[in-house]
C-alpha cells in the first residue's frame, strides 16, 4: 500500500536472517557452560497408574551419572502457565503415556539414556479414559480429585469432575430464536490433535552461578512469565533468576512454558553443575502440548431468505492430562466463540468445555479455538446455504456485521470491512465463474482482533555511528525484531543497516507480556517509537550543553544535531562520545485495553477431486485481508503464506493419533505428516485497505489470520466438487472415498 514513510512500509530482510542461516545465531541448545551435564527424563509407559515405588540406586552407580531426581524430592510441586496442575515429577499417579517420573544428569547424553533404563519403577495400573466422551461418562475415574486445591483454578468444582473449565457466551433467548426459524439444521464437526511442528524442540539450560544467581536459557516466547513461574515453584525471588536471551526456533503457540527448567534446576542444585535438557522429537510429539482435539455440535436456525435467527454450539476440547499449558484455562480458548462467525445473530448460546483425559496434555497452536470453531461454523454456513438453495456468497453477505453491529458474542468494532473482504475474495478468485467437472470452490470468512501488552525498547548510540536497539521480546521467528529495526531507522532517519536489534534479558527491564495474539506488530513499534523520541530529546539537550546552542534552536535530523539558526551540524555519535557514557533512549508500552479494530479474512479454495480415487488437489487458493499500514511487505506476505500452509496441514493431513492404549501412534516426522514445498498450491493475495489500526502506525495483526479459514474453505470446496460433506478433519482422500460410497 502507499506509504509516506521512508523505511516503514518497505520490504526489509529479516534482521536475524544472516545469523540463522550461517549458524552464528545461538539457540538455547547451543549454550555451553563449563561442566555442563546432560539431562534425560524417564517417562511413564502407562496412561493411568499409581506410582508405587521408584528405585534409582542402580542408576546412581553408573559411571558418569552425577545426579538423579526422583518424585519424592519434588512431591507437592506443580507447574503451569496459570493453572498449576502438572507435577514436576509424578509422585502419586501418572496420567498419560509420557508423564515425567524421574530425571538424571550425566556427563553425556548416552550415559544419561543408559541411566534411565536402570531406574526401577513399580506401577499399579488404573482404568484410563482417552476421549472426552469417556471422561464425562458416569462412573469414569476422576483424574484430578484434588482439583479444588490447585492454584489458579478457573472455578471450584462442586462435585469432582473431569470437566475442569467452561466458558459460556449467551445473547437473546435461544428458544425464541429457534421458534422464529423456518429451517433448523444441526451437525457435529470434529478436529484432531495437531502439533506446532516448530523446528527447534524444547531446550533448557540451568546454571546456578557462584553468586547463587539462577541463570536460565530456554527456547521461549514468554521469558518474564517463565521467570515468575519458576520463582514461585522453587521459592526464590524473581530477582535471583535470570532468563537469558537466545534465539527461539519457532513457536506457533507451543513455546511459552517452563517445561524443562524445574527439572534442570533441581538436578543442577544436586550436582553443583549446569544442566542441559533437550527433548527429542518423539518426546515433543508424544509428551508436549499439541492443539486440542475438539468435538463441536452446531445447531442453527434460519429463515427461508437466509436470515439467521439462532445459533447454538456445544464444544468439548480434549485437554489431555493437564491444563498447565494454557495461559488462562477456559477463557483463553475463547477463540471458539468465532464458531458463530462475524454474523448478525439475535439469539446465541455457545458452551465450551475443557475435559481431562489420560492423553498428552494440550496447549496452544496458532489461533487457539478459532481454527476449530471457524472450521465448524463456516462449514455449517455452507450447509445452511445448500439446505435453502442459496449461493454461499449470498447467505454470508445477507448476515455479516457492518458498522454499528455487534458480533454474536457482543464484541464491537470500528470500520468493519467484512462485506468488502468477502466480495473481493469472490472477485479475485472467480468464485462464481463456471468450474470444470470435478472442480469446486469453497469460501470461508473470519476475523481476529489484535491484543496489547507490555514491552520495552532501549536504543544506544555507538561511537562508530551504529545503533543498538534492545527489545524485551524474545522473537520466536515472527520478525518482531525486524520491525523494531525498521521503526528505529525510520524515526532516527538512518539507513536500516545501521541498526542492530538484540533482546534484553529479564534483569534489564521490569516485565514483558511476551509474544502471542499477534501483539508483536502493535506493541514493539510503539515502544520503539517512544525510545527514539526519548533518545532524540536527550541528544538535543546534550548538543545544547556541548556546543553552547540554545536548546530551543536544536533539532535532530537524520543522525545529526542541527542548530537551525546557524546551520551548524554535529553527528550524533560525536555527541555520544563527548558524553563519556552511553546515550540511551528508552520507550515502554503497557496497553491491555480492548482493541476497537479487527481485521477480516476471506479465503477461497479451488479443489479438483479425482472421481475414481477421491484424490484431492488444490488447484488455486485466494487469500483476502483488510489491513491498514503494512510495516514490512516481505514479512506481511510471509505471515499470510505461512499461516495458509500451517492450516493446510491441519485441513488435509495432520493428526496426532492416539491408539486404544493411550499411546501416540505417529511420534515422528516419518509418520506425522506436515506440508512441504510440493504441497504449496498457487496462491493469490489481495488486500482491502482501511485506515484504522493501533498505535502511531495504525497497525492490524496478520500472523494468525490466514490460518483461520483455510480448512473450512477446502471442506466447502470439496462439497461443491463432489456433493459430499466431510465433517471431520483432516480431509483425506480415504475419508472422502468412504463417504462417497455410502
Amino acid at each position: 500500500m502507499t506509504t509516506t514513510h521512508r523505511v516503514i512500509g518497505t520490504g526489509v530482510a529479516r534482521s536475524d536472517g544472516s545469523d540463522k542461516v550461517t549458524g552464528l545465531g545461538k539457540y538455547s541448545l547451543d549454550v555451553t557452560t563449563p561442566g555442563t551435564l546432560w539431562a534425560k527424563v524417564l517417562r511413564s509407559p502407562y496412561p493411568h497408574a499409581r506410582v508405587v515405588k521408584v528405585d534409582a540406586s542402580r542408576a546412581l552407580e553408573l559411571p558418569g551419572v552425577q545426579a538423579v531426581l526422583t518424585p519424592d524430592e519434588v512431591a507437592g510441586l506443580r507447574t503451569g502457565k496459570r493453572l498449576l496442575d502438572e507435577p514436576v515429577l509424578a509422585w502419586d499417579k501418572v496420567l498419560f503415556i509420557g508423564d515425567k517420573v524421574a530425571a538424571v544428569a550425566a556427563e553425556d547424553e548416552d550415559t544419561a539414556e543408559q541411566a534411565l533404563a536402570l531406574i526401577d519403577v513399580e506401577y499399579e495400573e488404573l482404568p484410563a479414559v482417552l476421549t472426552s466422551d469417556e471422561a464425562r461418562a458416569s462412573g469414569a475415574p476422576i483424574l484430578h480429585p484434588d482439583f479444588n486445591t490447585y492454584t489458579n483454578i478457573p472455578a471450584p468444582q462442586e462435585i469432582p469432575s473431569n470437566l475442569f473449565a467452561q466458558t459460556r457466551w449467551e445473547k437473546g433467548d435461544i428458544a425464541q430464536g429457534f421458534a422464529e426459524a423456518d429451517v433448523i439444521l444441526e451437525r457435529t464437526y470434529t478436529t484432531p490433535r495437531t502439533h506446532q511442528a516448530y523446528l527447534e524442540p524444547h531446550n533448557t539450560v540451568v546454571w546456578i552461578d557462584p553468586e547463587g544467581q539462577v541463570q536460565v536459557w530456554l527456547g521461549t516466547k514468554s521469558p518474564f512469565a517463565n521467570r515468575e513461574s519458576l520463582s514461585a515453584l522453587i521459592g526464590l525471588p524473581p530477582t535471583q533468576i535470570t532468563v537469558n536471551a537466545a534465539y527461539v526456533g519457532g513457536d506457533f503457540g507451543g513455546k511459552g512454558d517452563i517445561t524443562g527448567a524445574p527439572i534442570c534446576y533441581f538436578l543442577a542444585k544436586k550436582a553443583g553443575r549446569p544442566v542441559k535438557l533437550t527433548l527429542d522429537y518423539s518426546e515433543e510429539l508424544s509428551a508436549m502440548n499439541p492443539r486440542h482435539e475438539s468435538a463441536m455440535r452446531v445447531k442453527a436456525g434460519v429463515k427461508r431468505d437466509g436470515t439467521l435467527t439462532a445459533w447454538e454450539s456445544e464444544v468439548y476440547f480434549n485437554s489431555g492430562a493437564y491444563g498447565a499449558y494454557k495461559p488462562v484455562p477456559g477463557s483463553n480458548l475463547g477463540g471458539i466463540a468465532e464458531i458463530a462467525g462475524p454474523y448478525v445473530i439475535p439469539h446465541v448460546l455457545i458452551d465450551a468445555y475443557q475435559v481431562y483425559t489420560n492423553t498428552v496434555p494440550c496447549g496452544f497452536h496458532r489461533s487457539p479455538g478459532e481454527v476449530q470453531g471457524i472450521f465448524a461454523g463456516e462449514s455449517h454456513m455452507d450447509e445452511l446455504a445448500k439446505e435453502l438453495g442459496l449461493d454461499p456468497i449470498e447467505i454470508r453477505v445477507k448476515n455479516v456485521i457492518h458498522d454499528g453491529d455487534d458480533t454474536p458474542v457482543g464484541h464491537h468494532f470500528e470500520e468493519i470491512k467484512v462485506e468488502e473482504v468477502l466480495r473481493e475474495a469472490a472477485r479475485a478468485s472467480g468464485f462464481s465463474s463456471p468450474a470444470k467437472p470435478n472442480v469446486g470452490r469453497g469460501i470461508a470468512i473470519g476475523h481476529r482482533s489484535q491484543i496489547g501488552g507490555q514491552t520495552h525498547v532501549g536504543i544506544t548510540i555507538h561511537d562508530d555511528g551504529t545503533v543498538t536497539a534492545k527489545n524485551s521480546i524474545f522473537d520466536p521467528g515472527t520478525g518482531t525484531h525486524t520491525i523494531v529495526q525498521q521503526v528505529v531507522a525510520e524515526e532516527l532517519g538512518l539507513d536500516v543497516n545501521r541498526v542492530r536489534v538484540v533482546a534484553f534479558n529479564t534483569d534489564e527491564v521490569e516485565n514483558d507480556t511476551g509474544v502471542g495474539g499477534s501483539r508483536g506488530s502493535y506493541v514493539a513499534p510503539q515502544a520503539a517509537n517512544a525510545a527514539a523520541g526519548d533518545l532524540k530529546a536527550k541528544l538535543r539537550k546534550l548538543a545544547s550543553e556541548f556546543e553552547g546552542w540554545d536548546e530551543d534552536l536544536v533539532e535532530y535530523d537524520s543522525g545529526y544535531l542541527v542548530n537551525i539558526r546557524s546551520g551548524d551540524r554535529t553527528p550524533m555519535e560525536a555527541i555520544a562520545e563527548r558524553a563519556g557514557e552511553p546515550v540511551e533512549g528508552r520507550g515502554s508500552i503497557m496497553d491491555m485495553s480492548p482493541n476497537p479494530h479487527t481485521s477480516f479474512v476471506a479465503q477461497v479454495a479451488e479443489v479438483e477431486v479425482d472421481p475414481e480415487t477421491s484424490e484431492l488437489i488444490i488447484t488455486r487458493f485466494t487469500s483476502v485481508h483488510d489491513t491498514s499500514q503494512v510495516l514490512n511487505p516481505i514479512g506481511f506476505q510471509g505471515q499470510i503464506e505461512g499461516g495458509i500452509m500451517n492450516s493446510l496441514g491441519f485441513a488435509l493431513m495432520e493428526e496426532l493419533a492416539v491408539d486404544e492404549g493411550g499411546r501416540v501412534m505417529n511420534a515422528s516426522f516419518a509418520d506425522f505428516k506436515i506440508p512441504t514445498e510440493p504441497d504449496v498450491p498457487p496462491l493469490t493475495t489481495s488486500l482491502v485497505v482501511t485506515t484504522g489500526g493501533r498505535g502511531e502506525y495504525k497497525v492490524k495483526g496478520i500472523g494468525e489470520h490466514s490460518n483461520l479459514t483455510t480448512a473450512p474453505a477446502i471442506a466447502n470446496a470439496i462439497a461443491a466438487a463432489t456433493g459430499v460433506r466431510l465433517y471431520s478433519l483432516p480431509l483425506t482422500s480415504e475419508k472422502l472415498w468412504g463417504a462417497s460410497k455410502k
